[in-house]
Formats: structure tokens, C-alpha cells, sequence
């Protein structure tokens, strides 16, 4: 299979735009003659004069990486530097620009980091790094990081700072931290994380303080898809898709190739498993993303109809008696003809009805993919998760695996009970886990949130502040921006900036962002390769690792991480927190933690030393395949117990099940088989005691719902089902419905001020459907005012979120309008209207903003100028938008782009919580 032929001239044609000099006469070379050898033939004199330009003004850091220091043709005469790597050190680390967390290689010189590269020992990403790993020296040396702890002087959100000690900084927070703690309210002391990948260090310094209001980001992710893939396994909230070893990969709504978690390890795996192992890609996608543009087949579905398709797709295969009978009778908690019954009305005709993808595709599809069994797996994203019917959509999704019998099998719908490290290591004594109750951490109305694991209900923080259902006398961020990546921007500014709802805001972070723009005490965060981590993520080897964070320079100025500083804070706390810190060096808690790692019989070197040469380690031991396969042992099968169900348990606890005369592991659920029929989240949604059914899956710490809940019952089926929410089933002709989606070179928020990842993306107009355009009289380029509205479906199913707040317009509640540029293009749904996310900083840097110069400098006291500077984007930033505003002198991809959060309401689905961010329905009109 041949690469499309589009995809290989675009890699060309960026190729030469990277590498070449365009000289007079349209000629290019990619290097350029010594200053005195004579001008080939065809050379334009006043061109090659005009281009060369003064050498890059430099603070006292000069040579700054990652910064040509001439620019031009003249400037590459010794290019490249052939003694550039010269004696270089490369120091071993874990990249941290996404949630993926790529093994890379550090290359350091006389102290500085001059290049970034993947680590080929990582098992997960094997080598490979992507654009935003390649950008670590943007990060690490942007003139604009925060480099010294700030204290706000003027009014909260006015942008006036002053330079302080971290004396200073940590007597204060230690103050106003303890008098929290003595008012008898700790859960007022609220730490709000955004990607974070310090857990132990975080639950150290929480509990040991005793609060439990520990928030974070994971409804706005990927809440719905963990709650399904829990719902069937228990054991593991994340599915790991085996596609290398795939015949058929049937994705529904996952941009795997730009903005999975997984990434760079997940592409690699799909794309050797089509190249080498001859898989199909099938995508079921609203937008033409990249990945759906790269798959042998493309459907554009009307937005959140996943779930449907996928239930046609289960008739079809089951009607075709192309079902594993075999597995479907051992391995799950259902008959043959219950599902037959369940998914009779599901028909591919009624399929197409509501989703707009042909019938006979459906049948055709599901077909090949269950003739492909057991070596087929579905795999699906927030494409199909993050709707207000997510949760369905994703079980749905799911259920086609246990229909063809792929589940846990060598190319089919595995899963990995390693969320992250190798349990070899552990960290050293922790306190015991903080006992307070928060309405923020743990809002009553979402029953799934947090049964199984802490999820929580992110996007609803805010709003309950607000609501004065909770109260913060002190607020803590660390990694966050929610001001741009929050639903309803202008709501989270205003909570932001009320001292009556937030008392004491202290930020943690590396560059002045949103979030710090609203606080009160700003602390400069050290960058991933100036810290210490032992970090991983759930491998699609299959098996668990152990990978290594390590300050590969000094961290500059007075940046420093929460392993370092968090200590302090702790004894000037005091009232016992300071012993569970008896550390002397961050170095020597690391040294404890990873003195399991084995010995390298080949260099002599085990623990943290062997990490320290290698980067990675990993387990060796066979992938987890068909584990609940495999058999008790004899030493396990002592003192146990069998029921009439054949579940083993031991001291009440379910260890197995009894499966054709064997005593086996099975899945770790209440019935000990895939739960396609769950009384668990039947139960739990009704505040019904589970305690039993928890036992029997041996995965104890699941737990009931607490007495808050009581009174807070939701109605989830048992059985994967599907509805359309009340706004798109009613969608008007005059209503769009839309969707988000993240470029390959940016994260949510945290990229943008990445100059290399910022000059390839940093505008995002509005994605529109050619026939669309025309129904709204309009052409590529017309800029339209966008009004959005509140969901109807949550209207009326969530009447706790009580947003009388919201003005009325036409019956429907609005939330916010905003004017963008728009794009005509056949890749998307006629009803759906798509924007990316990452844009729109106001805040953030020069380089996120889109500026030359920076408009506001009082933050800047945190920043070190005079040493650090990159006058190239002050120079080159050709996308700097000089409109001031006035749309019709707007030039076409330049500008900062707009936050699409501001239209964004709040939506959580009202079974997990999760985000519904692909369902917002709009109206547009033409301005201008």
C-alpha cells in the first residue's frame, strides 16, 4: 500500500520550504557559497543584499538554541555545524508537551540544550517524536518563561505585578494555607490541576495537608469513554486498540493520528498494521481529520449518531450469524438471543435515518469487520465520547468487540490493568488518604464520576462557585488554563476574578498564562527537562515500563517544581505535615522509588543509575492477552469459595471463576465476565447499595455512592442503548451543530506559544460545508457572527446546573456570539460547523498572541529579558495581524485565532459528567 499521493506532495513541498533558500531566477540551494567566492550565474544582487540583514540582537545568553543568529543566505556558509554534536551529552528524559509522554533524548552542551530527539529504548513511542517534542528548546529557553515568583499589586485581572523572594512567596501561601487549615474547613483549600504527571507528589502534599479537593480536567477529556470501557472490564478505564497486529480497524470519531492520547505510539502501531500486516482503516468522523483523510474509507455521520451506527453494525453481524457464539456463552454476561433481541429494532435502515450513512455500508462494513475476527478492534475518541449521549455511544462502540469474540485477543480490543508505571516501583510512605467531602470534587448528581476512580466533574467548578455551592478561601492551579480551555470563557474570567468566591489564588505555572493573569501569587513552575519524574503510560506493548523525567540543564533562573519547593511549604505549614517529608534531596526520594528497577546484567547498573543511562525500562513478560484466560493457581485456589454462579471468591472477595471445569481468572467484574449487561451502573445510578457486586469483582476499591448523593438519581441502562439529545433530534435548518477538534502540532492550551508549532498553526476560521455556505449566502473568507445556545437535553435532565444566567433568545437560551472568518471545504457534515481549539490567547506570551511586542508588561518582572532573547519572531512573525479589528482588512492566516471556548456552554453528560463538547447547537449569520 502506497502512501496517498496528496499526503507525499505536502511532505515534499513543507520539505523544501524548510530546508532550501529561494534565490533569483527561482532557483533554490540549501547551502550558500563562502562571502567571497564568486555569485553564480542568474543571482540578483539587491535580492541576496535585501535578505542577508543585520545578525540577531542577543541578551546576555547568547548562542540562544534554537535561534539562527544570522539570517540569509550568507549566514550558511559553515551550515550545517559540523561540530554542533560535538562532544555532546545526551541525557535520557520524558517529553511532556501532551499527555503521551514520549521517551526523548536530551543533546547537552557546555550546559545548554541544544536538540531534542526520541529515545529508541522507550518501549511506547519507540524513537519517534513529533513536531511538539521537536519544539523543547521554544519551551525551555523562551525568553518570555517565568523565571521569578510575582505578587499582584494592582486589582485581581489587572496585569500588575511585583517581583518577590520565594521567601516571600512560601510565607505567605504557608499563612493563609494554615489559617485554612484552623478555620476547621481544609476542603477549602482546593488544588486544581491541568496535565499533570507528578501524582505522588501532588497526593503527598494533599493528604498530608488533609484535603481531598483535589480537582482536574478529566470530564473535559475523555470521562465518557473511561465510564464505558469500565462499565465492561472494571479493571482498566482505558482500551489499547492492538492494531499493529490488526486485520480491520473500525474507529469511530478517534483522530489518532493528531490528538489521541496515545498518540505518536498509537499511530506508529496503526500505520504498521496497515503497511505490514495489510489492515483496513474505516472512520466514522463529522470532520475530515487527518486520520479520517488517511483511512481507506471515510463517512461523515450527523454529529453523535456513533452509537447508532455501531448498534446497526451489532444487528448486521448477529443477523448474519457471524457472531462468536462460543465467546459470547463463556465470556460475557449475556446469551446469544438476548442480544438478538436487544438489537432488533437497531436495524441499518433505521441507522441511516438518523445518521445519514447508507444501509447498505453499515451491513457491508460490519461484515468485514466481523470476518476479520478474532483480529479486528473498534477504536473511538471524544469524537464519539464527548456528546451529552457519549457514554452510549462509546458502549455501543464497544459491544461490537464482544460480538466477533475480539476482546483481549493478539489484534483485537485489548486493555492493560498498568495504567502507568510498572508496579515494581512504588514511591516512599505516603500519609493516609485525606477523609474530606467537597461538592466540587465529588458533585452529587453524576453517578459515574467517581465510583470507580477520582474522574470528576471539571467543568462544573465554576459554575458552583458561583452558584454558592461551594466555597474557596484558597485556590491552588498547577498546569492549568482554564480561562481558555474551560467551557464558557466569560464565566470562568468572572469567577477568576471575584475575591469574594475565590479568596487566595496561588499559580504554578511556567509561563504567564490565563490562569495566572487571575491570580494572586504566581510561582515559576520548572519545564519537564529541568525536573524529576518516574513516569509512563498504559503501553500498547501490552505491558507495563518504568520511564525516567530527569533535569537534563539547571533549572533557569529561579524556576523550581513542586518536588523541591513543596517540602518547605510543608514545614512552614507545619502541624505535622513536615514528616512525610524526611527526604534531605528530590534525589534521594527518586533513588527510593525506582530502587527496584533490575539490574542491566550487560552494565552493571540497576535502580535509578540504570534508568539514568537508559531512560526506560520495561517488564519482560508476555503481552496481556486473554487474561481472563488464565488459571488459578493452587496457592490462590486455598480456602476459597464457589457459588452457584461458579464466581471464586476468598474472605468475600471474587478471585475467579469456574469456566468449563477450570478455576481461571476471568474478568475482574461482578459477574467475572465482560459486563455487557451491567446491574452495577443500574444500581449505582439509584444510589443502590453495590457492595456485593463490588466484592465479587475483587476490584475493591470501587465504592458505593456516599450519603451526599442520596436523592440524586439517574436512570443509565444496563444494556448499551442509544438516544439522540432533545436539540439535535429537533435541529432547525437554520441551526448548525459544533464541533471542536485539535491540530497534530498543538495541545488544548499549552503549545501555542511554541514559535515553531505557532508559525504552522496558530488561526483557526470556521470549518463550513460548500452547501451550507451557499444555503447562508455565503463565500470562502465571509466572516459570520456566531450565536450559541444552552442544551435543551440538560434543560430539562439536569435542572440542578439552574441557568436562569443565561439570556433568552427565540425561546432558547444564549450563551455567547462571536465573529470569525469562515472556510469552505467538502470535509465536513452540512450540518456541522468545526472549529479548532488552542487559539484565541489573550494572554500566554507574545508568540501565542500573535505580536511582535508584547502589549502589556507587568508580568514581565517575572520574565529575565536581558539574558533571554529571541529577536527572530520579533523579525519574522509574519502572521502578526495589523486589522486592529476591522474585519474587512483581515488577512487570511495571521492573527492569534479565537478561543471557541467562549461559545463553548457548560455540558456535562449527566452519567459520567463528561464534556459535551461536540454538541452545541449554533446559529450563523454574514457580517460585513
Amino acid at each position: 500500500m502506497k502512501p496517498p499521493t496528496s499526503s507525499r506532495r505536502q511532505f515534499l513541498n513543507l520539505g523544501l520550504a524548510a530546508g532550501a533558500a529561494t534565490l533569483g531566477g527561482g532557483q533554490t540551494s540549501e547551502a550558500t557559497p563562502p562571502a567571497d567566492a564568486p555569485l553564480p550565474q542568474g543571482i540578483d544582487l539587491e535580492k541576496w543584499n535585501a535578505i542577508r540583514q543585520a545578525p540577531y540582537a542577543t541578551g546576555s545568553f547568547e548562542t540562544m538554541p534554537g535561534v539562527c543568529q544570522l539570517p540569509g543566505p550568507k549566514a550558511k556558509r559553515n551550515w550545517p555545524d559540523p561540530n554542533k554534536y560535538k562532544n555532546v551529552q545526551k541525557i535520557p528524559g520524558m517529553c511532556q508537551l501532551c499527555s503521551t509522554v514520549c521517551g526523548i533524548i536530551g543533546y547537552v552542551k557546555e550546559g545548554r540544550l541544544i536538540k531534542v530527539d526520541g529515545n529508541p529504548n522507550d518501549p511506547n513511542s519507540r524513537g519517534h517524536l513529533c513536531a511538539r517534542g521537536q519544539a523543547a528548546l521554544n519551551h525551555l529557553y523562551h525568553p518570555e518563561r517565568l523565571l521569578y515568583p510575582l505578587r499582584r499589586v494592582g486589582k485581581r485581572g489587572e496585569g500588575k505585578w511585583q517581583r518577590i523572594s520565594w521567601d516571600e512567596a512560601l510565607d505567605q501561601i504557608a499563612a493563609r494555607l494554615k489559617a485554612v487549615r484552623d478555620s476547621g474547613h481544609p476542603e477549602e483549600f482546593a488544588f486544581h490541576q491541568g496535565r499533570q504527571r507528578s501524582k505522588d507528589a501532588l497526593k503527598r502534599f494533599l493528604d498530608a495537608y488533609g484535603t481531598k479537593t483535589q480537582l482536574s480536567h478529566r470530564a473535559l477529556c475523555s470521562g465518557n469513554r473511561r465510564a464505558a470501557n469500565l462499565t465492561y472490564l472494571w479493571e482498566s478505564d482505558w482500551d489499547l486498540n492492538d492494531v499493529e497486529h490488526s486485520k480491520y480497524i473500525l474507529n469511530f470519531g478517534s483522530n489518532a493520528f493528531e490528538a489521541h492520547q496515545g498518540h505518536v505510539p498509537f499511530a506508529n502501531r496503526i500505520q504498521n498494521g496497515r503497511y505490514k500486516n495489510g489492515a483496513k482503516l474505516v472512520t466514522f468522523d463529522v470532520r475530515l481529520s487527518n486520520t479520517a483523510g488517511s483511512s481507506d474509507e471515510w463517512f461523515a455521520p450527523f454529529p453523535g449518531t456513533d452509537g447508532a451506527i455501531a448498534l446497526a453494525m451489532g444487528h448486521a453481524i448477529v443477523e448474519a450469524n457471524l457472531h462468536d457464539q462460543q465467546f459470547i456463552d463463556r465470556w460475557t454476561n449475556v446469551t446469544v438471543d438476548q442480544l438478538q433481541n436487544h438489537l432488533r429494532p437497531y436495524t441499518p435502515a433505521w441507522a441511516e435515518k438518523v445518521s445519514g450513512v447508507p444501509a447498505h455500508d453499515i451491513r457491508r462494513i460490519a461484515l468485514e469487520f466481523a470476518a476479520a475476527a478474532p483480529t479486528c478492534t473498534t477504536m473511538c475518541n471524544r469524537g464519539s465520547s464527548a456528546h451529552l449521549n457519549g457514554f452510549y455511544n462509546d458502549r455501543a462502540i464497544n459491544l461490537l468487540n464482544a460480538l466477533v469474540g475480539s476482546v483481549g485477543k493478539k489484534g483485537g480490543w485489548c486493555w492493560s490493568p498498568w495504567g502507568g508505571l510498572d508496579p515494581i516501583v512504588s514511591p516512599p510512605p505516603m500519609p493516609p488518604g485525606a477523609t474530606t467531602e467537597s461538592v466540587l470534587e465529588d458533585p452529587p448528581e453524576y453517578p459515574l464520576a467517581n465510583v470507580w476512580k477520582r474522574m470528576r466533574v471539571g467543568e462544573i467548578v465554576y459554575l458552583y462557585l458561583l452558584q454558592g455551592r461551594a466555597k474557596l478561601q484558597a485556590y491552588m492551579t498547577y498546569n492549568l488554563d482554564s480561562p481558555l480551555t474551560w467551557p464558557e470563557e466569560s464565566l470562568t474570567q468572572q469567577v477568576l476574578c471575584d475575591e469574594n468566591l475565590i479568596d487566595f489564588h496561588v499559580c504554578i505555572n511556567a509561563f504567564y498564562n490565563e490562569t495566572a493573569h487571575y491570580a494572586d501569587i504566581v510561582l515559576p513552575w520548572a519545564t519537564y527537562l529541568e525536573r524529576w519524574d518516574l513516569d509512563a503510560r498504559a503501553s500498547y506493548n501490552l505491558r507495563p515500563y518504568v520511564g525516567l523525567r530527569t533535569p537534563m540543564v539547571e533549572p533557569l533562573g529561579e524556576s523550581r517544581d513542586v518536588r523541591d519547593f513543596f517540602p518547605e511549604l510543608a514545614r512552614r505549614i507545619g502541624g505535622g505535615m513536615e514528616k512525610w517529608y524526611p527526604e534531605s534531596t528530590v534525589r534521594q526520594y527518586m533513588e527510593t522509588w525506582a530502587a527496584n528497577v533490575p539490574e542491566n546484567p550487560a552494565t552493571g547498573k540497576g535502580g535509578l543509575d540504570r534508568l539514568l543511562e537508559e531512560g526506560t525500562w520495561e517488564a519482560d513478560r508476555e503481552p496481556f492477552y486473554e487474561p481472563y484466560k488464565i488459571p488459578l493457581t493452587d496457592e490462590e485456589l486455598l480456602a476459597t469459595e464457589v457459588d452457584q454462579g461458579g464466581i471464586i471468591t476468598k474472605d468475600g472477595i471474587g478471585i475467579g471463576i469456574m469456566v468449563d471445569g477450570q478455576a481461571v481468572r476471568g474478568f475482574k467484574t461482578p459477574s467475572r465476565k465482560l459486563e455487557v449487561q451491567s446491574a452495577f451502573i443500574q444500581r449505582i445510578g439509584n444510589n443502590e447499595d453495590c457492595s456485593e457486586l463490588i466484592a465479587k469483582s475483587g476490584v475493591t476499591k470501587t465504592k458505593n455512592r456516599p450519603a451526599a448523593h442520596q436523592g440524586h438519581d439517574v436512570q443509565i441502562d444496563d444494556m448499551p442503548t442509544w438516544f439522540l439529545p432533545k436539540e439535535l433530534s429537533s435541529l432547525k435548518k437554520e441551526e448548525l451543530v459544533m464541533t471542536s477538534f485539535k491540530w497534530n502540532v498543538h495541545n488544548h492550551g499549552r503549545t501555542m506559544n511554541l514559535k515553531w508549532l505557532a508559525e504552522i498553526v496558530h488561526s483557526n476560521p470556521a470549518w463550513l460545508n460548500p452547501a451550507t455556505a451557499t444555503q447562508f449566502g455565503l463565500q470562502d473568507g465571509d466572516w459570520i457572527e456566531i450565536t450559541s445556545y444552552y442544551s435543551e437535553q440538560l434543560r430539562e435532565q439536569s435542572p440542578h446546573l439552574n441557568r436562569n444566567d443565561l439570556p433568552s433568545r427565540g425561546g432558547r437560551q444564549q450563551v455567547s456570539t462571536m465573529r470569525v472568518p469562515i472556510v469552505t471545504m467538502e470535509g465536513i457534515h452540512p450540518k456541522a460547523i468545526a472549529m479548532s481549539n488552542s487559539c484565541g490567547h489573550t494572554q500566554y506570551t507574545t508568540v501565542a498572541q500573535a505580536k511582535k511586542h508584547p502589549s502589556q508588561t507587568g508580568h514581565l518582572a517575572g520574565s529575565d529579558l536581558a539574558t533571554y532573547r529571541d529577536a527572530d519572531w520579533e523579525r519574522n512573525m509574519w502572521w502578526e495581524d495589523h486589522s486592529q479589528g476591522n474585519e474587512s482588512d483581515w488577512k487570511p492566516n495571521t492573527g492569534n485565532g479565537w478561543n471557541q471556548n467562549k461559545l463553548m456552554p457548560i455540558s456535562p453528560d449527566p452519567v459520567s459528567g463528561q464534556q459535551a463538547f461536540h454538541d452545541t447547537v449554533v446559529t450563523i449569520r454574514r457580517v460585513g
